[in-house]
């Protein structure tokens, strides 16, 4: 079976990007592709990437997506510069890299209203308590730096928000379409890479995103 790899840095991304990946592949009409995420040490260095694009030449991948925050610099920039790397190392098959602004949990605010209220479960099927009821965001969803602190302080007094047990129970939350229709620059590269890695591996070609 063909497989695609995702590398990412956080350890609850693992699953939680496994669910977004798929659905949005799926979503965009797209032939299955078995994507395997793999936790990659060091991704935000240049040797780090370099390594991960070695990996994927050791499993056969047919594509590789480089997902990663972008905290303290613009995606504008880095994007290219670590395409770069990857162009440098050249890969048989198609590879994207993208940056997300500040952190996984970006994705998150456009959907706020959805999620205020919903009781989160684990694989487990072990329940806790999620955003309290009214939770929304206004504003420029780039404009928060610490998202993961903004989340705690909108969770019920006592709890706080933890990726590794909330990450994926609120990625099964996200509405596709409300991500698409926010405009949210982040989750448009990445709809965008999808579609150049879909497309490359349907014509068996390489190449990198971004040029």
């Amino acid at each position: 079976m063909s497989k695609g790899l995702v590398v990412v840095e956080g350890h609850g991304e693992v699953e939680a990007v496994a669910n977004l990946v798929h659905r949005l592949w799926r979503a965009q009409g797209h032939p299955f592709l078995n994507w395997q995420v793999n936790r990659w040490p060091k991704l935000s260095t240049d040797d780090g990437i370099r390594r991960a694009c070695s990996f994927a030449r050791s499993i056969r991948a047919v594509a590789m997506l480089v997902l990663r925050d972008n905290e303290d610099s613009c995606p504008k920039d880095d994007g290219p510069r670590l395409a770069k790397i990857v162009r440098e190392e050249a890969l048989s098959i198609p590879a994207a890299v993208v940056l997300l602004y500040r952190e996984y949990e970006v994705l998150f605010l456009p959907c706020l209203e959805r999620m205020a209220g919903v009781t989160l479960k684990d694989d487990r099927g072990v329940e806790r308590p999620g955003l309290v009821v009214g939770t929304r965001f206004e504003g420029n969803y780039e404009s928060v730096r610490d998202v993961k602190g903004w989340l705690s302080d909108h969770f019920p007094q006592g709890r706080s928000y933890k990726p590794t047990l909330d990450q994926l129970p609120m990625t099964r939350l996200i509405e596709l379409e409300v991500l698409r229709t926010s405009g949210l620059p982040c989750f448009g590269t990445l709809e965008r890479a999808l579609t150049f890695l879909a497309q490359a591996v349907a014509r068996s070609v390489g190449g990198v995103y971004p040029a």
